[in-house]
């Protein structure tokens, strides 16, 4: 991985789950594919941080 990769991961990663749980409300109050879907790679993208993936 480049070495600016390794500066902003944990910095990503904290900013992706605040961005998860307006998502997830936003899906709750209007829900249409789209919403569903972003909230579903914004997930799947999370998980990959925690597991130490990227």
């Amino acid at each position: 991985m480049p070495k600016w990769w390794w500066k902003i991961r944990y910095t990503l990663r904290n900013v992706l789950f605040p961005l998860i749980c307006i998502q997830f409300v936003r899906t709750l109050l209007l829900p249409n594919g789209l919403d569903v879907f972003i909230l579903f790679l914004l997930f799947l993208l999370y998980l990959g941080f925690l597991l130490d993936i990227y």
